[in-house]
């Protein structure tokens, strides 16, 4: 558990130096980091499986993938820091894998919780959510885009939904993180959302909930698999 713990640490001071570069507008700086935040999300979660002797293999490895793929979001994402000319292009592809992310959560949730109806239920309320909030607050969002990002806060919300239903029928530890993880995803998502579409005054106070809010999910998301 020791080296876990040296793992999330090091992780940890990755993310606060990353907010830190961007709150400076040093978008390379920032990006490194966030590359070696992401990293580490990735070797929690490794490390945890590996010395973890009742570890639920199945499990790790959907998980594995969910990490994965958020870090080739990352990947996209931190582009667009230094090369905003294609930014148009890296956001759809970041959201695509951060979206392919969330489905491969709800299939490791599904190994340990049986999902039913009331994830469909939970699905169409954040689909009704992000279409309300982009019409309200008109964000500038192209109409099939909007689409993709409603399905996306869909999954969010369904991520959430699951896991409360998860605590609720075995309040375990591993399930208490994934339900603050999968809420804490709501809110760095929906931060990104206002930081990309919508104008705001304050953007430090944006990226600092954002990527704080981000890093802490994906780190309880990685120990999740160490306390399972």
């Amino acid at each position: 558990m020791i080296y876990v713990c040296i793992l999330a640490a090091i992780t940890v001071i990755f993310a606060t130096v990353c907010i830190l570069f961007r709150r400076k507008n040093r978008s390379f700086e920032g990006m490194v980091c966030k590359f070696m935040a992401s990293f580490g999300f990735i070797s929690i979660a490794v490390t945890g499986n590996y010395l973890n002797n009742s570890a639920d293999i199945k499990y790790f490895s959907l998980v594995l993938f969910a990490l994965m793929f958020g870090f080739c979001g990352d990947i996209f994402l931190g582009i667009k820091e230094i090369a905003p000319s294609f930014k148009k292009k890296l956001i759809p592809l970041g959201t695509a894998f951060f979206l392919i992310g969330h489905i491969f959560c709800l299939l490791a949730f599904s190994t340990i919780y049986k999902i039913d109806y009331k994830a469909l239920i939970f699905f169409i309320a954040g689909i009704i959510l992000a279409l309300s909030a982009i019409l309200l607050l008109k964000l500038k969002v192209n109409p099939a885009f909007a689409g993709v990002l409603s399905a996306y806060y869909g999954l969010l919300v369904m991520k959430a939904g699951i896991t409360a239903l998860m605590v609720y029928s075995q309040p375990v530890a591993p399930n208490i993180l994934l339900l603050v993880s999968s809420c804490l995803f709501i809110i760095s998502d929906t931060c990104i959302g206002l930081l990309y579409f919508a104008h705001v005054k304050s953007k430090n106070a944006f990226v600092t909930a954002e990527l704080s809010t981000y890093y802490i999910a994906q780190i309880l998301l990685a120990m999740s698999v160490v306390l399972r």
